[in-house]
């Protein structure tokens, strides 16, 4: 078995072990009817009603178009393939979040406002581990989204997903929060996850990714992300507390705050089983057990590899990926991070500067 085969199927180990108004034509017959027949036809205090009015228009289409080569037999020929997304207004001053798969490889990107404004939209930053990315429009003024926080979440919950599904512009479904934490696997040629999601029944489709996922306040508690085609009703948003964090990241720094490593948190019986058939040594069976080391990252310039254990920073033990990241985001951009590892049986150090 090829060493990266093993590094997939341990990866993927470790992420199961850790984890949408009835019009009835009505008769003249005096007021009190007509108050009954008009209650009828439509709440307008409805909360979803509410939050539509007040969350349409930060919500975005985001339109792009991508030069591909195309396979002609003999040659190949450029062609022009055109996408759709969505995306939501983070700031006033022209700032949009939405996901990176949405713009990734653009050549052109337009960003139109439900007022029917269009803008050119350039990238500021992106970030494929999270798929998130942020655009800037010349605009000031924009109606900027009210977040909210995705800390606070309750399976149940009832949740109003907006988007662009299928070109279908400013499309509103309903649904509750399925379940929370969920880990996705986004991109299994690279061994690449997104976790702690969102999972919502509330129908999302292509045209629907970036755009935002609601509560009944009309604050964003998620950008939609993802959906499992093989099902019906699963879908995926990134929880806003994350995306914000990116956002912000992003917009200050140019870049997301990375140490560069995949991986996922050894426990004692992931432990026996990479021993036993990867049949690598390990001296501990607690940590956070690299799969992937990526290129031209503060991981990569300290010399960490494939199959190293983190398992202390800055002298405090820790016990899986959860605790490195938290580590890294408190460092900072500049921080540095003191870390022991194990490497087979060898104990190491590393200084990482962030």
């Amino acid at each position: 078995m090829r060493r990266s085969s093993i590094f997939a199927g341990i990866l993927a180990f470790l992420v199961i072990m850790t984890a949408w108004l009835v019009f009835t034509p009505g008769r003249d017959v005096g007021i009190e009817e007509e108050t009954a027949e008009s209650q009828e036809q439509g709440n307008w205090n409805e909360p979803v009603v509410q939050v539509v009015e007040r969350m349409g228009p930060v919500t975005v289409k985001i339109e792009t178009v991508r030069d591909v080569l195309v396979d002609q037999f003999f040659f190949y020929q450029v062609q022009q393939q055109k996408g759709i997304g969505s995306g939501l207004i983070y700031r006033e001053d022209g700032y949009i979040l939405t996901n990176n798969h949405v713009v990734q490889d653009a050549d052109e990107i337009v960003v139109r406002l439900p007022n029917g404004q269009s803008y050119r939209g350039e990238v500021v930053g992106r970030d494929p581990l999270s798929d998130l990315a942020v655009l800037k429009v010349e605009a000031s003024g924009l109606p900027a989204a009210a977040v909210g926080d995705s800390n606070a979440l309750r399976v149940g919950q009832s949740v109003i997903a907006i988007g662009n599904p299928l070109g279908q512009d400013q499309t509103v479904t309903t649904g509750v929060i399925s379940a929370l934490n969920r880990d996705l696997l986004v991109d299994p040629e690279n061994n690449r996850y997104l976790e702690g999601m969102i999972q919502t029944d509330a129908a999302i489709n292509p045209g629907n990714s970036g755009g935002p996922l609601l509560n009944q306040s009309g604050e964003v508690i998620g950008i939609n992300t993802a959906i499992i085609q093989q099902a019906q009703g699963i879908g995926f948003a990134i929880p806003i507390s994350t995306a914000t964090s990116v956002a912000d990241q992003i917009i200050e720094h140019g870049r997301p705050l990375r140490l560069g490593v995949l991986g996922g948190s050894l426990t004692p019986a992931l432990a026996a089983a990479i021993r036993e058939q990867a049949g690598i040594e390990l001296a501990v069976e607690r940590g956070a057990f690299i799969t992937r080391v990526i290129p031209e990252t503060p991981a990569e310039e300290a010399g960490l590899a494939q199959g190293d254990v983190i398992t202390a920073v800055n002298g405090e033990e820790i016990a899986g990926m959860r605790e490195l990241r938290d580590a890294v985001q408190r460092a900072g951009f500049g921080g540095k991070l003191a870390v022991t590892y194990y490497r087979g049986r060898d104990q190491r150090q590393a200084e990482i500067t962030l």
